[in-house]
C-alpha cells in the first residue's frame, strides 16, 4: 500500500526545517546568506543551467582585461582559478560535471546558484531560525556580523558596490558578476514561519561562537574564516539535532514540553556564561577517537557511542510523526471552529502536545479513526505489513491515534531512519575535514575529532568578554588555557567527552579497562593539539602545560603573535 501524501508528511517546522536528506555545507551557506539578505527568506531569482565556461569566458573577456589581469593571457591558469576557487561543483572532475553555483567566499554568490544543484534541504533556514530566536540580542548581533563579514565590499543600505574598497580577489569576481544581473527579491513560501528551535540553549552558544569567531576575521585570510564557519555551522546543526533527538521523545512521552527547556527556562545560561549544559537534562554526550585509530579499544567505545545515538533515530521518528499527526488535528479543530488558532497563526511543538491528553482523547479517536478507515479501506488489516497486524486488532487495546502512528512507522520508519543517518553524516562532516564522525568500508561508525574542528574550537575557546567593552577594537582578548580546561570546555560546552565517558549517553559505569583508554585518548589528544600549533610542553609541571593562541589580544587590542 502506498501511503497519501497527509498520512506520509513527516517535517513539522517546530520541530526541523531540515528534509532529512545529504547536504553539502557550501549549498547550505549559499542558501543560508540568501536568507540573512532577504530578513530570513528565499530569493525569487532562480537561475538554469550554467556552464564552467560561461564565467571562464565572463572574466577572459578583453573588456574586462584591466580589471583580471592575466586571465586573459594564461587561459588555462585562468581555468584551473575559476573551477577550483570560484566555483562549487558536483561531480567535480567526472565527464558529467556541472556548476552548482559559486563556492559561498561572499554574501551575493546566491545569485548565481543553479537551484537543481545547488539544494541545502532546509539546513540553511534551520540555521537561520536557530540564530534569529538566540537570546539576550545575541542572535541579532551574530547575523549583523555574518551579513558584514559576508556582504563585504557593499553599500549596506544600497547594496551597490563601494568605491575603492580594498577586496581579495574571490570578492572583487563576485562583485563584477553582481553588477551584471537584476536585483532580486524575497519570495513568500506557503505555509513557512519563523519557528523557535526546540533548545534555546543550543541557539545561544551558536551565536556566541559566532561573535566569537568572526572577532578574529582582522587577524584571519577570509578563505580560512569561510572555511572556519562552514564547519561550526555543521557542527552546531548536528549538535542541534542530536538534542532533538533526545528532548523530544521526552516531551512527546509526557504529552507536554519540558518544564526546564524553552526560553524562559533553559539552564544552560546566558551573557558570559552561555553553554553551560552541566543541568539540562537532555545535554548532547559523545565519545570521540582522539588519535582516529580504528581498533583500538577507545575506538570501540567511540563505536559504542555512536550506535547509542543511532538507536535514538527511531524514537525521534515516532516523535515526530506525532508531533505532525497533532499538528494536523489542532488545525482541524481550528478550522471547525472548536479551538481558537494562536494570534501568531501556527501552534507551537509544546502547544500541540495538550492535544495529545486526557481532554481532547475522544475528539482526537474520532479524528484518526476517520483516518484509520480509509487506510483500511485501501488494504484491510490481513494486507498489512506483518509486523503492525497484531497491533491493529481489537485485542492490543490501542486507541486509533496510536494504531494510526503504528501504521506509518510500519510503512515509513525505516525510511526516515535512513535519511536522517544520512543527514547526520552530512552534518558531522563523515570522513571529511572538521569530521566528528567516520566510518571505514564496511566499517561501523565512530565519533572522532578531525583537527579542523579542533582549530576552530580552540580558537573560540581562548577568547574571553574583553572587559573594557567598545574601549578596545577587539569585543574579546585572549587567554592562556591549561589543557585539562581546554577537555572540559569541549565536555561543558559541546558534549565532546576525551577523558571521560559520557555516563548519560550509553556509558552508566566504567572500570579498569575504560579508565585505560581514556588516559590513552587524553594522550592522544595532546598530540593532536601539539600537532596543529596550539600546544608545547613548557616542563614538566602540570600547570605550565598550557593552550596558546595563535594571536594573542590583550585587554587594550595590542596584537601579538605567537603567544609564548
Amino acid at each position: 500500500m502506498v501511503l497519501r501524501k497527509r498520512d506520509s508528511e513527516f517535517r513539522h517546522l517546530g520541530v526541523s526545517y531540515l528534509e532529512f536528506k545529504r547536504v553539502e555545507m557550501d549549498r547550505v551557506l549559499t542558501g543560508f546568506l540568501m536568507r540573512v539578505n532577504h530578513n530570513g527568506q528565499t530569493s525569487k531569482m532562480v537561475r538554469g543551467k550554467t556552464l564552467a565556461n560561461e564565467f571562464v569566458d565572463e572574466f577572459r573577456a578583453q573588456e574586462h582585461a584591466e580589471k583580471f589581469q592575466g586571465f586573459r593571457d594564461s587561459p588555462d591558469i585562468a581555468r584551473s582559478w575559476i573551477e577550483t576557487q570560484l566555483l562549487d561543483m558536483v561531480n567535480r572532475g567526472r565527464p558529467n560535471q556541472a556548476v552548482a553555483g559559486l563556492r559561498p567566499l561572499h554574501g551575493l554568490t546566491y545569485k548565481f546558484r543553479n537551484h537543481h544543484h545547488s539544494r541545502a534541504y532546509g539546513a540553511d533556514a534551520q540555521l537561520y531560525e536557530m540564530l534569529r530566536h538566540a537570546r539576550g540580542g545575541r542572535g541579532t548581533m551574530a547575523l549583523e556580523k555574518i551579513r558584514a563579514f559576508f556582504f563585504t565590499g557593499l553599500d549596506p543600505a544600497l547594496g551597490t558596490q563601494l568605491a575603492g574598497t580594498g577586496v581579495d580577489v574571490e570578492t572583487q569576481a563576485v562583485l563584477h558578476l553582481n553588477s551584471q544581473v537584476k536585483q532580486d527579491s524575497p519570495a513568500t513560501v506557503k505555509g513557512w514561519y519563523s519557528a523557535p528551535p526546540l533548545c534555546a540553549g543550543q541557539s545561544d552558544l551558536l551565536a556566541d561562537d559566532v561573535l566569537r569567531l568572526l572577532s578574529l576575521q582582522d587577524l584571519l585570510p577570509r578563505i580560512v574564516m569561510v572555511e572556519y564557519l562552514k564547519i561550526l555551522f555543521a557542527f552546531h546543526l548536528a549538535l542541534g539535532q542530536l538534542k532533538a533527538m533526545k528532548l523530544l521523545p521526552s516531551a512527546v512521552e509526557r504529552s507536554a514540553p519540558e518544564p526546564t527547556c524553552g526560553p524562559e527556562n533553559c539552564p544552560s545560561g546566558t551573557g558570559d556564561s552561555v553553554g553551560g549544559f552541566a543541568s539540562c537534562p537532555f545535554r548532547v554526550g559523545l565519545l570521540v577517537d582522539a588519535a582516529g585509530v580504528p581498533g583500538t579499544p577507545v575506538a570501540a567505545l567511540a563505536e559504542h557511542s555512536a550506535d547509542v545515538w543511532l538507536r535514538r533515530v527511531p524514537g525521534f521518528v515516532r516523535a515526530g510523526y506525532v508531533v505532525r499527526k497533532l499538528g494536523e488535528f489542532a488545525d482541524h479543530l481550528a478550522d471547525a471552529k472548536e479551538i481558537i488558532r494562536p494570534s501568531r497563526g501556527f501552534f507551537t511543538v509544546a502547544e500541540l502536545l495538550q492535544y495529545a491528553g486526557e481532554a481532547y482523547r475522544e475528539r482526537r479517536e474520532q479524528f484518526f479513526a476517520s483516518r484509520m478507515d480509509t487506510l483500511l479501506d485501501e488494504a484491510p488489516i490481513d494486507e498489512q505489513p506483518e509486523g503492525v497486524r497484531p497491533l491493529l486488532s481489537a485485542g492490543m487495546g490501542l486507541g486509533a491515534f496510536e494504531k494510526y502512528i503504528e501504521l506509518i512507522m510500519a510503512y515509513r520508519g525505516k525510511y526516515h531512519y535512513d535519511y536522517i543517518v544520512e543527514t547526520i553524516d552530512s552534518l558531522l562532516l563523515k570522513n571529511r575535514p572538521g569530521a566528528v564522525i567516520t566510518q571505514p568500508h564496511r566499517g561501523r561508525r565512530r565519533f572522532v575529532m578531525d583537527s579542523a574542528l579542533l582549530e576552530v574550537l580552540v580558537q573560540i575557546a581562548l577568547l574571553r568578554p574583553n572587559p573594557r567593552g567598545t574601549r578596545s577594537r577587539f569585543p574579546y582578548h585572549t587567554e592562556q588555557l591549561r589543557l585539562d580546561e581546554f577537555m572540559d570546555t569541549l565536555r561543558t560546552r559541546y558534549g565532546l567527552h576525551v577523558d571521560r565517558l559520557p555516563a548519560d549517553d550509553g556509558f552508566p559505569t566504567h572500570g579498569f579497562e575504560e579508565q585505560a583508554a581514556l588516559r590513552s585518548n587524553a594522550e592522544a589528544f595532546t598530540t593532536r593539539m601539539r600537532e596543529i600549533g596550539f600546544y608545547s610542553d613548557l616542563s614538566d609541571a602540570y600547570l605550565t602545560q598550557v593552550i596558546t593562541p595563535r594571536f594573542a589580544i590583550s585587554l587594550d587590542g595590542a596584537i601579538t603573535t605567537g603567544g609564548r
